[in-house]
């Protein structure tokens, strides 16, 4: 009795392969994009917390300061904006972040971080 073997082809193999090779791209394309992103977050919860008044100026001074030691480049201090409701300050800045994969694909990515006191 013949028993048929089981198992991956190697066109099944290639398959997967370049599924797992497309997915690992877009991944290290990506991932800098959000770290930088949780550190735009980060520095602007920390500039808001910084800035005893919350007046504009002031706070984008502390985001100004904060932006110094860590590796955000999308971002300005004239970018961020301050809304004041009531006693909730709100500090919000938005980005858009275009990555090139291969060719002429490219990945938009479209951030909006914001931090509230």
């Amino acid at each position: 009795m013949m028993r048929s073997e089981r198992g991956l082809t190697i066109l099944g193999f290639l398959f997967v392969a370049a599924v797992v090779v497309a997915a690992a791209l877009v991944g290290f394309r990506v991932l800098p994009a959000y770290v930088e992103y949780f550190s735009v977050q980060k520095a602007l919860q920390t500039a808001l917390d910084d800035s005893p008044t919350g007046s504009i100026a002031e706070v984008r001074r502390a985001f100004d300061r904060k932006l110094g030691g860590s590796y955000i480049d999308s971002v300005r201090p004239q970018d961020v904006q301050v809304s004041r409701d009531g006693n909730v300050i709100t500090v919000s800045v938005a980005w858009q972040r275009i990555l090139h994969i291969i060719g002429n694909a490219s990945i938009l990515l479209e951030f909006d971080a914001s931090a509230s006191r």
